[in-house]
C-alpha cells in the first residue's frame, strides 16, 4: 500500500512538470516542436528511472504520442516533396 501512494506522488510530478513545460502532440505544428519535445521527455524518463527507478505510464505514453506525431509530420513532407504534382 506504501509503495502505491509513493509511485502516485511520482506520477503526480510527472504530470505537474509536463503540463506547465509541453504542449499536447496534437498541437504541434513543426517538427522542430516535436524533436524538442522528444528529446526533453527523454531526459526527464531518464531521470526518474536514476531517481525513482520507476516510469510513469504517462511518461511513456507521451514519448509514444510525440513520436507518432513526428513521424506523421515527416511522411506528409515526404509526400510533398516526392510525390509528382
Amino acid at each position: 500500500m506504501e509503495k502505491a501512494k509513493h509511485l502516485k506522488k511520482i506520477d503526480k510530478l510527472f504530470e505537474q512538470l509536463t503540463r506547465d513545460k509541453f504542449h499536447s502532440p496534437q498541437g504541434c505544428t513543426q517538427l522542430y516542436q516535436t524533436r524538442a519535445y522528444i528529446f526533453e521527455l527523454h531526459k526527464i524518463i531518464k531521470q526518474f528511472e536514476i531517481n525513482f527507478n520507476y516510469v510513469p505510464t504517462a511518461a511513456r505514453l507521451l514519448f509514444y504520442q510525440y513520436n507518432i506525431k513526428q513521424e506523421m509530420m515527416l511522411f506528409e513532407k515526404y509526400k510533398d516533396e516526392f510525390t509528382i504534382k
